[in-house]
């Protein structure tokens, strides 16, 4: 089902992730706490406070087949409204996955939508991408905005939500990811960043940091339960 996912976004990066200690002094300069993973270079975890909700944000190996090499994952459990659901995906990884949904909901051997499918996969399926003139141009040329409901998102997608997903395609070096994939979701009350750690770089680590940061601090100020 995932090679043309594969082949889509090439081959694993090569070695030479930002190295534990490096991030791990950023991390006290931040006054974040750090964990390492495992032995492997690379991997670790950063764990911190929003307004008394935690949010933490992962590197290590990837949890989906269309993210090559490491993967950058973060959660922050902001205890936003439980019925809004709001995904904000590069437009790349959105035109990949659509192809495997429809690949998904069309086989004869299915009725629905398998569950076994990626959470992502099934919302392309199932929600519409929306938008609306306030946002800008730009915006919309490398990401989509997709939901059922499009007043959730425009009361979550703001102006900080916006400029953090577009430095980490429009800054020094961040053209690669603006081919790579990327994923901003809110739902069940929390909001998730997914994106594959492509720079391979300590800066890249912050931009992710700041993308989940800033969806959490949109979701805490504009959509309590």
């Amino acid at each position: 089902m995932f090679d043309r996912l594969r082949k889509a976004f090439g081959s694993s990066p090569a070695d030479g992730y930002p190295s534990y200690q490096d991030v791990a002094a950023w991390a006290v300069e931040q006054k974040l706490s750090i964990v390492p993973h495992a032995v492997e270079e690379g991997h670790f975890e950063l764990t911190g406070d929003l307004d008394g909700h935690p949010w933490r944000l992962e590197c290590g190996a990837s949890t989906r087949d269309y993210l090559r090499g490491l993967e950058l994952r973060g959660r922050a459990d902001v205890g936003a409204d439980p019925d809004v659901a709001v995904m904000l995906i590069n437009r790349p990884l959105k035109e990949a996955l659509e192809g495997t949904a429809y690949s998904a909901i069309t086989d004869t051997l299915q009725t629905t939508v398998s569950a076994n499918l990626p959470e992502e996969i099934r919302w392309l399926a199932m929600c519409d991408e929306v938008d609306w003139p306030e946002l800008p141009a730009s915006f919309y040329q490398h990401f989509a905005v997709v939901t059922d409901r499009i007043e959730h998102a425009q009361r979550w997608v703001h102006a900080p939500v916006v400029m953090s997903l577009l430095g980490l395609v429009e800054s020094e070096g961040g053209a690669a990811n603006a081919e790579s994939p990327v994923l901003l979701m809110l739902m069940r009350g929390k909001v998730y960043l997914r994106m594959q750690h492509t720079r391979r770089s300590l800066p890249e680590v912050a931009q992710a940091v700041q993308v989940l940061l800033e969806g959490a601090q949109s979701a805490l100020r504009h959509l309590q339960a």
